[in-house]
């Protein structure tokens, strides 16, 4: 079993955060974001690279608390090349971005 030598925050693929620490069983999906290797104790887990964890994914920015304000969704939105109401809220903004994430996946 792979452990942490402190507590590390992780979000899911819903942008739910999750804190895991050196008394924590650290599941393989959260093991696959936590990238820095100095966060682990001995040697950082490798994984096959089938399934790496896409680039727009890994830059999404927090759904909630800080750095989840709507200048941050709106850059993250035109990184996507998201076409953005000049009127639309931060709500709105994720709503775009979990469809246009919906729609690229099919």
């Amino acid at each position: 079993m792979v452990s942490l030598l402190s507590n590390v925050h992780v979000r899911d693929e819903h942008g739910a955060s999750h804190v895991f620490g050196p008394d924590s069983e650290v599941p393989e999906w959260a093991q696959k974001r936590i990238t820095n290797p100095a966060a682990w104790d001995g040697d950082a887990p490798s994984f096959e690279d089938d399934e790496e964890i896409d680039e727009a994914d890994e830059n999404e920015p927090a759904r909630s608390g800080r750095g989840s304000g709507l200048p941050v969704w709106q850059a993250y939105a035109k990184s996507l090349d998201i076409e953005v109401p000049e009127d639309a809220d931060r709500n709105a903004i994720i709503a775009l971005v979990d469809k246009h994430k919906a729609d690229t996946q099919e």
